[in-house]
């Protein structure tokens, strides 16, 4: 009865999302519910962001030309009397853009979160470099750290050393986005702000606002809770979206609050781990990625594609994994095989294409998305007039040949030994 009786206190202190049934559903039927719950979020998401961008890229447009109009007629009528609107058209429409903006940070997080809910959050993997990625990322957002009067500091450790990482462009790039919406929303004004970056590691160092310590402590350990007990927990992907009346009132942060959850899973799914550390109102965000050898690096990227065949719904159909034995006269040094691996790249039909040298075996690895079997050993072929001399490769299908990466591995190995 007492148990009872806190289930309705905690029903009544909460908000409830969308309707509960009364009685207890099996578990085919529970999974049904979730799975309607989460796709309703996403339809209802996506029928908004689709408008809202409309009303964004209009707004933008807007605002550069007053801003023109406004300059120009400063300019030729500066006898003119000042206006009486409290705000003028060009401080009305930012301010609308501002909104917008938000609004649209907003819903991107809820279409992520239901990716969550629903077990369709995927990374699909490649080698990138993280360095452009970035500054990239930091010179979209180096107005706003002007406007908020943050200095920002950009440190490269290890100058010269490849910036290459194993990762989803799309996601990885979010997380650094979501790392600079934190630090944006939290960081002392008049401050500096120092972001370094190193193989497999980059690192945003600033300060907090005073006072705010207990507040960084809670939404970082909300975050971590959720990502440790799984999405079908109390503290689940909705659970930092899910406050008491009480709660959401007295609230002293802004938006949605699951963006250190999102980090987490983002860097599980690249076998690496998002860290923070506070000292005093000095605080540090780490993206951390592993250390790969080259062939755990090819066998991280054909689990990540293979996780993601599902052509029903409108994933990827197959993948193909073709191993070049590289020619011995190019085989000699790394330096050669690098030279190599320059090549076929260059010579390659489709951007979704992916290069992989493995040294230790002596092979390049290509991996090849929706590529039929029988159209691997056509492509290369075509790829030797490319590079200009015969190659011996051997191929191997997903899901014709398995969906074990090691498996795959070997069975091109094994067909591009008989090849010989």
């Amino acid at each position: 009865m007492q148990k009872d009786l806190q289930e309705i206190q905690l029903w009544d202190e909460s908000i409830a999302v969308g309707h509960r049934p009364d009685q207890s559903l099996s578990p085919q039927d529970e999974a049904l519910f979730r799975a309607f719950q989460a796709n309703l979020l996403s339809l209802i998401s996506h029928e908004l962001r689709t408008p809202l961008m409309g009303v964004l890229n209009a707004l933008t447009l807007l605002e550069e030309n007053l801003e023109k109009i406004s300059k120009k007629k400063l300019k030729n009528n500066q006898k003119n009397k000042k206006s009486t609107l409290e705000f003028s058209s060009p401080e009305l429409i930012h301010r609308a853009n501002e909104n917008a903006r938000r609004l649209n940070r907003s819903l991107a997080m809820l279409l992520e979160l239901a990716a969550l809910e629903s077990g369709t959050f995927h990374v699909r993997l490649r080698e990138v470099d993280g360095l452009r990625l970035v500054k990239s990322k930091l010179e979209a957002n180096r107005q706003t750290f002007r406007d908020q009067g943050l200095t920002l500091r950009f440190l490269q450790i290890a100058e010269g050393s490849n910036s290459n990482l194993l990762a989803d462009p799309q996601k990885f790039g979010r997380a650094v986005d979501l790392c600079i919406q934190i630090l944006l929303g939290r960081a002392q004004k008049q401050s500096e702000v120092e972001i370094s970056f190193s193989p497999g590691l980059v690192d945003f160092a600033f300060s907090i606002r005073p006072g705010q310590e207990s507040v960084w402590d809670s939404s970082w350990t909300q975050g971590l809770a959720g990502h440790q007990s799984g999405v079908t927990s109390p503290g689940s992907a909705f659970a930092g979206t899910i406050q008491s009346e009480q709660a959401f009132l007295t609230r002293v942060e802004e938006g949605l609050g699951s963006e250190f959850l999102l980090i987490h899973e983002m860097m599980r799914l690249h076998q690496g781990r998002f860290q923070a550390k506070r000292k005093g109102q000095q605080v540090s965000l780490a993206l951390i990625l592993p250390e790969l050898l080259s062939q755990d690096r090819l066998v991280a990227v054909l689990a990540s594609r293979a996780s993601q065949i599902s052509p029903d719904q409108g994933g990827l159909s197959s993948v193909a994994l073709g191993l070049i034995q590289i020619p011995k006269q190019e085989a000699r040094t790394e330096s050669q095989m690098k030279k190599f691996e320059a090549r076929v790249k260059q010579g390659l039909f489709r951007s979704s294409d992916s290069v992989y040298l493995l040294p230790e075996r002596g092979f390049l690895a290509l991996v090849m998305d929706d590529c039929k079997s029988e159209d691997a050993p056509k492509l290369l072929t075509r790829l030797e007039k490319v590079v200009g001399q015969s190659l011996m490769f051997g191929v191997a299908h997903c899901p014709a040949d398995g969906m074990d990466p090691k498996l795959l591995i070997e069975v091109a190995a094994e067909r591009l030994m008989k090849r010989r």
